[in-house]
């Protein structure tokens, strides 16, 4: 119940943090609710989720409740760092709920490809979590990870597929290295598919879509965990966000599903919410550039 519990939890801290407006060209990519994004760049934005209930036994937890937030920085345009939180509530069946704050998450990303004709971004990653930084009572683990990365985003724009030119794919991979047993070493992992109507609109045809359907992009996210070596009792979970995203100047709202595929990952469906504000974009000439400029 208690590995259940942190790996619900884990799929999503590991999932952060969300970026917008990481762009390839034409490509505006949209930002994902499980997935790490696959560029630096400057935002803040909050993230509310409810997991579903805890797989295993039957026991204590009925239902986690969590605020997200992060912080993310550009050093160089290529070079960009991270700092996440997360601050979680446990209900409990016949017993008072439990709160507290997730251990404190960074990370640093630096882009090494991006081929604005391909619409394809490449970026390497090393995340860091700080072990006893947060509450063990709401799955917080007493000891720290670190998690190098690779991340891709890659846009049909490119290709001769007509109506699929909007289609998009971004993923990353992963292996989280524990401090210390009883944490497992696990392989991490996902994949997300989205279809862009703004791209649609811009790129491929004027077809005239109203307000708000040609800001939207449908987007399915699947994320994984598994045991990479002894297990210490965790197992492999895949949870699945099938949801929606709707972009303006300088901000995007999404929602999605949280689907949990095994008893392993949860039992019943969760939802996921996400609003964020790109500096970049509305602070370009202040605290939205990067600290260094390349040559």
């Amino acid at each position: 119940m208690r590995w259940s519990a942190w790996f619900l939890v884990g799929a999503l801290c590991w999932a952060a943090p969300a970026l917008a407006y990481t762009s390839a060209g034409d490509r505006a990519f949209s930002a994902t609710l499980l997935l790490p994004q696959i560029a630096p760049t400057d935002e803040i934005y909050v993230k509310p989720f409810t997991l579903p209930q805890p797989g295993g036994a039957a026991g204590a937890a009925r239902r986690n409740t969590n605020l997200g937030t992060t912080y993310a920085k550009t050093i160089t345009d290529r070079l960009g760092v991270s700092v996440e939180q997360t601050f979680s509530r446990v209900d409990r069946i016949g017993a008072g709920a439990l709160t507290g704050w997730q251990n404190l998450d960074l990370e640093a990303k630096y882009m090494a490809v991006n081929d604005i004709p391909r619409e394809f971004l490449l970026t390497l990653g090393l995340d860091r979590e700080t072990g006893g930084t947060g509450a063990r009572r709401v799955g917080a683990a007493p000891s720290g990870a670190t998690t190098p990365r690779i991340y891709f985003g890659k846009g049909a724009g490119d290709l001769e597929v007509g109506l699929l030119r909007p289609l998009a794919l971004v993923g990353f991979a992963g292996v989280q290295l524990a401090d210390a047993a009883p944490r497992p070493n696990l392989v991490t992992g996902g994949i997300a598919v989205q279809y862009s109507l703004p791209y649609l609109q811009s790129k491929v045809g004027n077809f005239d879509l109203p307000w708000p359907l040609r800001a939207m992009s449908p987007v399915t996210e699947i994320v994984f965990t598994a045991p990479a070596g002894r297990s210490f009792g965790a197992r492999a979970t895949v949870l699945i966000a099938p949801g929606i995203s709707l972009a303006g100047e300088g901000w995007e709202f999404a929602v999605a599903a949280l689907v949990p595929t095994s008893r392993a990952t949860g039992r019943g469906v969760g939802v996921i919410a996400q609003f964020h504000l790109s500096l970049d974009f509305l602070l370009a000439d202040s605290i939205g550039k990067p600290l260094f400029s390349e040559p």
